[in-house]
């Protein structure tokens, strides 16, 4: 006997979705905006992508064999990605804002919610930080995507000219990017993937110059 999948989680669709997402196929957006059943996948996919970053960040500090590992999965990987979805939600909101307030074009948040929610799939790329030399690349890299579709996204939602679409995007990007920035530090990390890197190459150094007489590998960029 089959068990029942909750409402509007279709999984052959969903994954048939993603699929085509990460062969750039873009029409996606233009299915799910209107889709009130892709509601809820689209939760799914960026909480899942933000995990997914959030496991690979863990792993780069484990491989790189930086202290306190267990301490990072609890604060990057699980407290990281939950304030990493908060922050998220914040950028969604400010993104409405700027389209509906600021410039006065149609936007609808339920729409916003399920093209943003796929265009969250980028950050799935950064469960592969921990690999060694490309660490750095494969995590910008994955930022970059993810504000390259998330334009892309909101423009299919809107009648705001692209220019307008890149500055409501950028300004909720730019929000959420700060924020978690700042949310790690010396002494927590409650950011995950790509945020871990400036603490752990500093802890890196600290190392070095405390034990200057070992060899210690400090990853570059």
């Amino acid at each position: 006997m089959i068990a029942p999948q909750p409402a509007g989680m279709d999984m052959n669709a969903l994954m048939g979705r993603i699929r085509r997402l990460v062969q750039m196929d873009t029409t996606v957006f233009e299915e799910v905006r209107t889709d009130r059943e892709a509601t809820v996948p689209a939760l799914v996919v960026a909480a899942a992508s933000t995990l997914l970053a959030g496991f690979g960040g863990w792993l780069w500090w484990t491989v790189t064999d930086l202290p306190e590992s267990g301490d990072r999965f609890i604060q990057s990987f699980i407290i990281g990605s939950i304030l990493s979805m908060i922050v998220w939600a914040l950028w969604l909101g400010i993104t409405y804002v700027m389209l509906t307030q600021v410039f006065r074009a149609r936007a609808d948040m339920g729409e916003l919610i399920r093209v943003m929610g796929f265009a969250a799939v980028p950050l799935a790329l950064s469960a592969l930080i921990f690999v060694p030399v490309l660490d750095f690349a494969v995590g910008l890299i994955s930022i970059a995507l993810l504000f390259g579709l998330n334009v892309i996204a909101v423009q299919t939602t809107t009648d705001a000219p692209a220019g307008r679409v890149l500055v409501a995007v950028g300004a909720g990007f730019a929000v959420w990017a700060i924020i978690l920035t700042f949310l790690v530090g010396d002494d927590n990390t409650l950011a995950p993937g790509f945020f871990l890197f400036d603490t752990g190459k500093e802890i890196l150094k600290d190392i070095g110059e405390i034990y200057s007489g070992f060899d210690v590998n400090i990853p570059s960029e």
